[in-house]
């Protein structure tokens, strides 16, 4: 007969396996966690066969060392670095329970580490398509509801969940309870650290394959759900039953407003994140972990609701594109770079949580040419610039409407939800009848013949000229503008609202020539006019840009004595090709191919790309001599009609007769007596703007000139 073991005793063999569970290196330091990287289900084994969430990253880091860990689902992985593996398990249970013991996990120290929650979900149609990334500033619970069987859902009621402590389904924060345990319902991240991992990843290459086309293809109605993958900000709603539909989602889209306000926007459906951010949270009351440096990254592997025509029932069972390889594989790169970040800059992170870097507020002002598809794109891809609006001067290029229409088509190719405002100005001139060839506007208006997916914004319903004084007054820091067709949009600004030069920055413009024989005779299309000196955009509005040189702004112009030197080749057309990995920069590609007669006439330059590169930096880029510059504009009886457009109307904005301006002279620069406010461009590096350009429109071979 065996001795009963006394109670007491088996308490303590009891917290002596949980001790001896968690403490494998006891008597030695805790081990630094720089990153903990969290993913929540596996296939099979952890290398070598279908991947779940964690394996990519297993096979991606190799020296990982493999760790017990008796509480959880999975072995830990520790690289030597500091960077923690772990696969919680799926669902809010097993999450919330994996986390918590590693949480309390002796062998790491890890109250400086940063969570990097990265796993795949069902995305939005209205917002992502597969393969895509979010970046989550809130996630919310969906599981602490009252739910009521969809066959008995009033007839006035869009769906069966109702919040705790309401009556009916909520419209907004208002409707909810102040109890239920809502500290466990919704968790605002640190949204600085979240726009800090999206502006490091926005860029990053992603994959895609025929299966995720073929399938986001059927999704028509939703412009964004059959889009390459992209990466964007966007919230999180958990839940452990795996919901699907069009009403579900309605109520996911609504769910979030409710419980994390309206700036919160419902794109990705997870399993498990609720449970995950309730542990850390736990945690934190003992100073065992920082949730301002939790990081939730979900990636879109199907859809939350099936395409039109298709029923949920067969959507919710659907099997994965590739398995939801595309996501998968997503979720562990954009998640590597940030990682690897965190890491290398350690001597900085691990006192200060990174925050966005402070970047350039530009305003782009445009007559949306083809140079100009190149400045935008640019400027929407590099990291030091943040494009606060796009002004589009109608007397350029393109006409207002063609021309607003392709420039929000262009910035959605860089950001589907980018919120980037887009206006036009007049359509004319502010004085005089000059235009540019009709041929080169319709060809503009079309975007040289190259499909893009329109976009579902539409332009700003302001003037570009009160939308460049609503940016600029509402903008915490001096504003630089790039001017890089007429300048009539410039000088309307200056003329109604001068106060504003006091917080614009500077001002940046394509045009002009001193030394460099002028383009407007172009061979084919102007031969007979006898401007030699001119340039297009100071020649097409000549008194906008006299009144634009007369003020008071800094100013840098950027003229044909330097983008001459800057001419567009085969050799570039052919480099850039083999660089393409990203729809902004294949549309390049595709305009590149339209224009191939243009490069090789040898007269096409970097006109505008140059000016948007000195925007960025403006030493490498324009090296020249401050002058003070006028704008010829001389009056004539006798008009030069191939160039004039006889439909303008006789009068200008202000009610006085429209001029006819001598050709011969018309925006030829010539210096003036007064203070030398323009830094005239003379000499750029050729060599680093194609370098540069090259490496913000596609993924950079090196960091040198980003």
């Amino acid at each position: 007969m065996t001795a009963a073991v006394p109670q007491r005793l088996l308490r303590c063999l009891f917290l002596l396996l949980l001790v001896s569970a968690g403490c494998a290196q006891a008597g030695s330091k805790p081990l630094v966690v720089k990153v903990v990287v969290l993913s929540m289900f596996e296939n099979g084994e952890t290398t070598g066969d279908r991947p779940g969430e964690m394996q990519l990253w297993l096979e991606r880091n190799p020296g990982v060392k493999e760790l017990p860990f008796a509480l959880g689902e999975y072995p830990l992985y520790y690289r030597e670095d500091g960077v923690l593996i772990a696969c919680l398990g799926g669902g809010i249970p097993n999450a919330t329970a994996s986390t918590m013991a590693l949480g309390l996990d002796s062998r790491f120290d890890l109250s400086r580490a940063y969570w990097l929650i990265a796993g795949i979900a069902g995305g939005d149609p209205e917002d992502l398509s597969l393969g895509s990334g979010a970046w989550a500033r809130h996630v919310v619970d969906g599981d602490l509801v009252y739910e009521i069987d969809a066959r008995e859902i009033p007839a006035d009621w869009p769906y069966g969940f109702i919040p705790l402590g309401a009556k009916e389904p909520a419209e907004g924060p208002q409707d909810v309870s102040t109890g239920w345990t809502l500290d466990t319902i919704s968790f605002a991240l640190n949204s600085d650290l979240a726009d800090w991992a999206y502006g490091l990843t926005r860029t990053v290459p992603l994959m895609d394959t025929p299966a995720m086309a073929e399938f986001r293809a059927q999704f028509t109605g939703y412009p964004r759900a059959q889009r390459p993958p992209f990466v964007t900000r966007g919230d999180t709603l958990s839940a452990s039953t795996y919901w699907h539909g069009e009403q579900l989602n309605r109520w996911a889209n609504d769910w979030l407003a409710v419980y994390a306000g309206a700036e919160a926007r419902f794109m990705t459906s997870n399993m498990e994140d609720s449970g995950t951010l309730t542990a850390l949270h736990r945690l934190e009351r003992q100073g065992r972990v920082d949730t301002q440096r939790v990081m939730v990254l979900r990636t879109a592997s199907n859809y939350t609701m099936p395409p039109r025509g298709r029923s949920a029932a067969w959507s919710t069972t659907a099997e994965y594109p590739d398995g939801g390889l595309g996501a998968l594989d997503t979720a562990q790169r954009l998640g590597q770079v940030v990682v690897d970040e965190i890491v290398a800059g350690w001597t900085t992170y691990a006192d200060e949580t990174p925050t966005p870097p402070e970047r350039i507020p530009v305003i782009f002002d445009t007559d949306m040419a083809i140079d100009d598809w190149a400045a935008l794109l640019f400027l929407a891809r590099h990291p030091a610039v943040n494009l606060l609006a796009v002004t589009v001067a109608g007397s350029g290029e393109a006409h207002c409407e063609p021309g607003v229409r392709n420039a929000l088509a262009l910035l959605d190719l860089v950001d589907p939800h980018s919120d980037v405002p887009v206006a036009c100005g007049d359509d004319y001139p502010l004085d005089g009848y000059f235009v540019f060839p009709v041929p080169w506007q319709e060809d503009m208006d079309k975007l040289s013949g190259v499909a893009v997916t329109p976009s579902q914004r539409a332009g700003d319903e302001r003037h570009a000229v009160d939308l460049l004084h609503a940016v600029i007054e509402a903008s915490p820091q001096p504003v630089t503008t790039l001017a890089t067709g007429p300048l009539t949009n410039i000088a309307q600004w200056l003329e109604r609202y001068p106060d504003d030069v006091e917080k614009a920055r500077r001002l940046v413009i394509m045009g002009g020539t001193l030394h460099a024989p002028g383009n407007i005779i172009v061979p084919g299309f102007t031969d007979d006019n006898p401007n030699t000196r001119a340039e297009w955009n100071i020649y097409v509005d000549p008194v906008a840009a006299d009144r634009v040189l007369h003020s008071d702004l800094e100013m840098e112009l950027v003229g044909l004595d330097v983008t001459n030197h800057v001419r567009v080749t085969r050799e570039f057309a052919q480099t850039f090709k083999t660089r393409v990995d990203n729809p902004a920069a294949q549309f390049w590609d595709q305009v590149l191919d339209a224009n191939d007669w243009f490069i090789d006439s040898g007269e096409y330059y970097f006109w505008d790309v140059l000016a948007a590169l000195v925007v960025v930096d403006r030493d490498r880029f324009c090296k020249g001599e401050q002058l003070a510059l006028a704008s010829r504009f001389d009056e004539t009886d006798e008009p030069w009609w191939p160039t004039s457009d006889r439909s303008m109307p006789a009068s200008t904005t202000v009610g006085a007769p429209r001029r006819h301006f001598a050709a011969e002279s018309a925006g030829v620069l010539e210096p003036r007596e007064g203070e030398a406010n323009v830094l005239y461009c003379l000499e750029s590096d050729a060599e680093a703007a194609f370098r540069l350009f090259l490496d913000t429109l596609t993924a950079a071979s090196s960091g040198d000139d980003s």
